[in-house]
């Protein structure tokens, strides 16, 4: 990888990542890596990119205490009980409190 650089780096919800190698792929061959991860996220997107970034909004005004990291998980499993999310923040030191995680149910379940 002579001449490559890490320009920026972000997170993603799957469907973004869908839509960014689907783009990649009708213009140029994919790789093997990025053919594999396009497949994946074929398979596991469950909602559409707009949507997916509309809930990352209203989850991020809702509940500032979450981390990125964690608003795009719950956004890429959507969750859809409260044993899902315990499931999901069950290593974080984070503990949710049942108005935060019905929230949670409640945005995710408007934009699924």
């Amino acid at each position: 990888m002579i001449g490559k650089e890490i320009v920026s780096e972000d997170i993603v919800p799957v469907s973004k990542v869908k839509e960014i190698l689907s783009n990649r792929a009708e213009k140029i061959e994919l790789g093997y890596e990025q053919g594999i991860s396009l497949d994946y996220a074929n398979k596991f997107s469950k909602m559409e990119t707009e949507d997916a970034e509309k809930a990352i909004l209203e989850l991020t005004e809702k509940l500032p205490r979450l981390k990125r990291e964690n608003i795009i998980k719950i956004v890429d499993i959507v969750p859809e009980d409260k044993k899902d999310i315990e499931v999901l923040f069950s290593k974080e030191r984070l503990i949710l409190d049942e108005e935060e995680i019905n929230s949670i149910i409640e945005i995710i379940a408007k934009y699924k």
